[in-house]
């Protein structure tokens, strides 16, 4: 669930052989008193100068507690190229860090995915090393797999708007893959998907956005494998007629993709943008959608042919021009959502940001937004995510304070935001490319991932359950 522009940088990458056979079996001893094991380093020391790249990651945990994580990597050497690592928790220990991606050109912006049945999925876009082409990239281990077999879902030239593009990748409860994607094609750039039933290869692409120029793709799956696509429509392309957010729905795994359908107010280019999307979807289909607008703006479906009217539910403090980053969302199954933000207060003398929170009901009711982070207290707030369990009784928020250089997590008990609770040491480089990783399996089972920069970058994890 998770995260904008992106320059493709040459750095460094130790060779994941040094240090990947003495890491695995990896298992942290608890913390106590906070249900949270300690924090423990899953990646090889990455790039030497902690100041450049995000190190990108996600992370996924099924009820069982099977977790895939994956990060970039860069390496400076040979005119520069950048690929995917990856590790897979099983059994409560974590494996030896293997690079899942090939290792020429650019494989950046890693997503990925596990099922209940044990299908993990790793996504990511590459460009290739003359920097001509780009493609879409996806590797799957099926639960009786003993290798991952990668496929190559599109491909197209370099062009369009240099925006950080992802490959949201899901599971659903069966098994069966779906991924979707924004592509450069010339003229505009498509959003596609393509999927892969279980114990079959995956479909060739389908264009999901007709005639669109279409951004910031979102996806969600649910457990019987419904599956929606959000973008934006490009404000790139279409100046003098503003953006909205288009939403596109298929009805169970071999279901057939409907038209777009636009959910939010346009607004006009010359006032603001709809940008960055997100979706989730409940376990009868219906979805829950946020996006920037005014502010963070919601809508909720209410039947397959009803919407509610955005609404804004995060702004944050009302007198400060704010600036929002790390825009999360979180649903259960029964459609309780949970979004959240990183909020700067330009106010003088403060300077900096703080996480905001709001929780919807499925009629598409949303409380008062609450601030969750100490405003007493010199906290920096950035790398905001949300893990909501299916069936919404583990909920947390997370993020990274800049200022202190620690990890640290919120849970919702009958109601209430608990204190923040401190799970191990993030990097104090570069606030904004602070990124988390944050993921809910089940009630008893949750797991987090971050990057730590001190004499190098490492991607460390922390264990909630079992």
């Amino acid at each position: 669930m998770k995260r904008s522009f992106v320059v493709l940088v040459t750095l460094v990458v130790l060779p994941t052989f040094l240090v990947g056979i003495s890491m695995a079996g990896t298992k942290a001893a608890a913390t106590k008193g906070s249900g949270w094991s300690g924090a423990v380093a899953i990646s090889p020391l990455l790039q030497p100068d902690p100041t450049r790249g995000s190190q990108l990651n996600d992370l996924a945990v099924n009820a069982n507690g099977l977790a895939i994580a994956a990060w970039d990597q860069f390496a400076y050497s040979n005119g520069g190229s950048a690929s995917i690592g990856a590790a897979v928790q099983s059994g409560g220990k974590w494996s030896a860090p293997f690079t899942i991606s090939g290792v020429t050109g650019f494989s950046i912006s890693p997503k990925v995915a596990v099922g209940a049945d044990g299908t993990m999925a790793v996504s990511w876009m590459n460009q290739n090393a003359a920097g001509t082409q780009k493609s879409i990239q996806i590797a799957v281990k099926s639960p009786t797999a003993s290798v991952w077999t990668t496929s190559t879902l599109a491909q197209g030239p370099i062009g369009g708007v240099s925006l950080t593009e992802f490959v949201p990748v899901a599971v659903d409860a069966n098994g069966n893959i779906t991924a979707a994607w924004d592509l450069w094609n010339g003229s505009v750039h498509l959003v596609q998907a393509a999927t892969m039933l279980k114990g079959s290869t995956f479909s060739a692409p389908v264009t999901l956005s007709a005639t669109d120029d279409g951004l910031y793709t979102n996806l969600a799956v649910n457990a019987r494998g419904d599956a929606a696509v959000v973008y934006s429509f490009s404000p790139y392309s279409s100046y003098l007629s503003g953006t909205c957010a288009r939403y596109v729905f298929r009805n169970g795994p071999n279901g057939t993709w409907s038209a777009p359908l636009t959910i939010s107010e346009t607004i006009p280019s010359s006032v603001g943008y709809v940008q960055y999307p997100q979706v989730a979807l409940d376990k009868n289909g219906l979805a829950t959608v946020i996006y920037m607008g005014y502010g963070v703006e919601a809508v909720g479906q209410l039947t397959a042919t009803s919407w509610t009217q955005p609404q804004t539910v995060l702004k944050g403090p009302a007198s400060l021009v704010s600036a929002y980053t790390s825009v999360d969302l979180g649903l259960d199954q029964n459609g309780n959502a949970v979004a959240a933000a990183s909020i700067f207060d330009s106010t003088i003398n403060v300077d900096r940001a703080s996480v905001w929170v709001t929780r919807g009901t499925p009629d598409g009711k949303w409380t008062m937004e609450q601030r969750i982070t100490d405003p007493t207290l010199p906290v920096d707030a950035y790398g905001t995510r949300v893990a909501v369990s299916p069936d919404g009784l583990l909920v947390m928020v997370g993020w990274i304070d800049h200022y202190h250089g620690t990890v640290q997590v919120s849970m919702l008990t009958a109601g209430t935001w608990g204190a923040a609770k401190t799970i191990g040491k993030g990097t104090a480089w570069a606030s904004f490319q602070e990124v988390l990783g944050l993921d809910a399996g089940s009630s008893t089972t949750a797991r987090a991932i971050w990057k730590n920069a001190k004499t190098g970058i490492q991607i460390m994890t922390a264990s909630y359950g079992q």
